[in-house]
């Protein structure tokens, strides 16, 4: 009775597997870059369709065939769900083969790590299955480094909450997976056997949605720090057109007195007094050049942001020189050049205010062997204060997030950013290739 019970707790768990086996693989194909949505009951209905082919060869093919319905059922579905880019059907295949290979590797280590831990199975149903959960919960963590690495380019920008995310959960439900397995064996019931079953089926699910929880807080901040990045290109465009309204309404003052200040000129001239007369018509072109908006990109974006933050610089008695050349910038989304300009602008306008003589920013940005160059300079008073590798705000309870943003911001690009600083300067350097 315990041993068809056994066979029956060997099969659920087997079928477990296979399920929490295809979602691994569904997992990252929708967590990789994706060009398709469809209908969510298509991807329901291609998930069955797919575990159940892999079930259909696992049983009358055995491992070679299970090997290549995998592959190339994971080709279709990416293809016709996820991506139909050419180069993502390399991408799955590879994904797919390492995935094999790992797995391979993984099951003789496992099986020396249990002799090395004096982990003892009394049979090789109770080894094979430990073995087969432990493998997927590897797979599981191996697939988001996957995605790390391919889709950010870089695997050293993890960070402790994607650790925890990755790691600290499987190698938990390992642990409870094992002793459970290892527990069962000295004595076991149906019950036990029903009990345990649950317990397996409950670690999976708990991965499941523990990991779609992670993917939800991540995106929340995301969309958070999206939002506070509109809100200030919403400000700024704010005070823009109402910069823009009270020019022209001041410039319609200055238009109904153009007549007099003509009038006055004509009279120093007929005065002989060309001196002042040249004078005068200086002070009346300074006056226009006040209602003039600057236009120093053909990017509608960067102009306002320009325009904004160089007027906060003469409100604050700072020298700004703007040199602008080749600066076409229309491939970079308008969310991600008020991340990049306003932040490090803003950075600048603060370091050059507190600045105890010279109170400077200069900003150079041409385009130079293919790639834009963006060097912003300014005074600084002091040495900027550094946490690690991360500079430290001088504002109260305020963390120096705007160079973190800057540096996330130009990886969607691939560019990259340089600072040096002394006691008196602060530079960045920016180089983004041209898309």
């Amino acid at each position: 009775m315990i041993n068809d019970a056994f066979r029956i707790f060997e099969q659920i768990v087997i079928i477990l597997i296979g399920f929490f086996s295809t979602y691994i693989i569904f997992y990252f194909m929708s967590r990789f870059e994706r060009t398709l949505y469809r209908r969510k009951y298509v991807y329901v209905i291609a998930y069955l369709i797919y575990t159940g082919a892999l079930f259909v060869a696992q049983i009358f093919g055995g491992f070679t065939l299970n090997i290549i319905v995998t592959i190339f059922g994971t080709i279709l579905v990416g293809h016709f769900l996820y991506n139909n880019k050419k180069i993502y059907i390399f991408y799955y295949s590879l994904y797919i083969v390492a995935i094999l290979c790992f797995n391979i590797a993984a099951l003789p280590m496992l099986e020396a790590i249990y002799r090395l831990v004096n982990v003892d199975f009394y049979n090789v149903v109770t080894l094979n299955i430990a073995s087969s959960v432990v493998v997927q919960f590897i797979n599981l963590s191996a697939t988001k480094l996957f995605i790390i690495f391919y889709g950010r380019k870089n695997i050293q920008k993890i960070s402790r909450f994607q650790y925890f995310n990755f790691l600290v959960l499987p190698l938990f439900s390992i642990f409870y997976v094992i002793t459970l397995l290892m527990y069962m064996q000295i004595y076991i019931s149906i019950e036990d056997l029903i009990l345990l079953t649950v317990n397996i089926a409950s670690i999976i699910v708990l991965n499941v949605f523990i990991t779609n929880v992670f993917e939800s807080v991540s995106r929340n901040n995301e969309l958070k720090s999206e939002l506070l990045l509109y809100e200030q290109q919403t400000k700024m465009q704010y005070d823009y057109y109402n910069s823009l309204e009270k020019k022209y309404k001041n410039s319609r003052k200055l238009i109904h007195d153009v007549k007099n200040h003509l009038q006055t000129i004509e009279e120093l001239y007929r005065q002989q007094d060309s001196e002042k007369a040249k004078q005068y018509a200086k002070d009346m072109d300074k006056m226009f050049d006040k209602f003039a908006q600057r236009s120093y990109t053909s990017n509608k974006v960067l102009n306002i942001i320009l325009n904004d933050k160089i007027q906060k610089a003469e409100e604050l008695h700072i020298f700004f020189d703007c040199k602008i050349g080749n600066a076409d910038m229309n491939f970079i989304k308008d969310i991600d050049l008020t991340s990049i300009f306003a932040n490090l602008i803003d950075n600048a306008i603060e370091g050059a205010r507190k600045a105890n003589k010279q109170k400077y920013v200069l900003l150079k940005m041409d385009k130079f062997n293919g790639s834009f160059v963006i060097n912003i300079e300014n005074s600084i008073d002091k040495t900027p204060a550094t946490i690690g590798h991360k500079f430290q705000s001088s504002k109260k309870n305020h963390e120096a997030i705007g160079i973190g943003n800057v540096k996330r911001t130009l990886e969607k690009y691939e560019g990259d950013v340089r600072i040096h600083f002394s006691d008196k300067v602060f530079k960045v350097n920016i180089v983004i290739p041209e898309a």
